[in-house]
């Protein structure tokens, strides 16, 4: 298990192949799972055209899976994020403030269950997602990906449906708030910073 302000990297694989790293600092971690902070500014690495441009977010999934892709350096932005996940639960929680601490919402990223690795843990993104209100709306987030992902064959039809599945367990238990949304970091944590090994697979 991770310490109170270890600094481990959340990994997004693709095919094998990490598409996103990114480091954060471990709040609390143990057989339950783990709460992590990933300060705004953060440093992280990302998916990027081969020439090293950004891949634009505007084009269909089908233009964005079928492109040749290399790692390279992104930031987080201006949120404060903090990720809330359960041990072996296919989704986490992850609560948004601005970079001044103003709450802006709960995003539920649907994933593959996290798997511990030698720098901190390893996931799948599973495309769908969900958004929620500070007010508690909630919405649906990139069905539309969803869609597309079934048909470039990244999932079975039958995976789409238990991605869904998830998310909808998710809605039905309804954990918002978190008993979360006062927390804030330590102020003598540093912004993260992505270890030698980072990409150690």
């Amino acid at each position: 298990m991770w310490s109170s302000g270890d600094v481990v990297v959340v990994r997004y694989l693709n095919e094998g192949r990490i598409s996103f790293a990114r480091p954060v600092i471990v709040v609390e971690d143990g057989e339950t799972g783990s709460v992590l902070f990933l300060p705004a500014g953060t440093p992280t690495k990302r998916r990027l055209n081969l020439d090293g441009t950004p891949i634009p977010r505007e084009l269909g999934y089908e233009q964005r899976f079928a492109r040749p892709w290399r790692l390279g350096d992104g930031s987080w932005g201006d949120s404060q994020t903090l990720l809330l996940t359960p041990g072996d639960a296919a989704h986490a929680i992850w609560l948004f403030w601005s970079s001044r601490w103003d709450f802006r919402g709960w995003y539920v990223n649907l994933q593959a269950p996290s798997r511990r690795s030698a720098v901190g843990f390893d996931t799948v993104d599973h495309v769908l997602d969900l958004w929620v209100e500070p007010e508690l709306t909630w919405s649906w987030k990139d069905e539309h990906e969803l869609e597309a992902a079934v048909g470039v064959g990244r999932f079975t039809p039958a995976e789409a449906a238990e991605i869904r599945a998830e998310g909808a367990r998710v809605v039905e238990a309804f954990p918002f708030p978190t008993g979360w949304e006062d927390w804030r970091p330590d102020p003598a944590w540093p912004v993260p910073q992505l270890p030698p090994d980072w990409d150690a697979l």
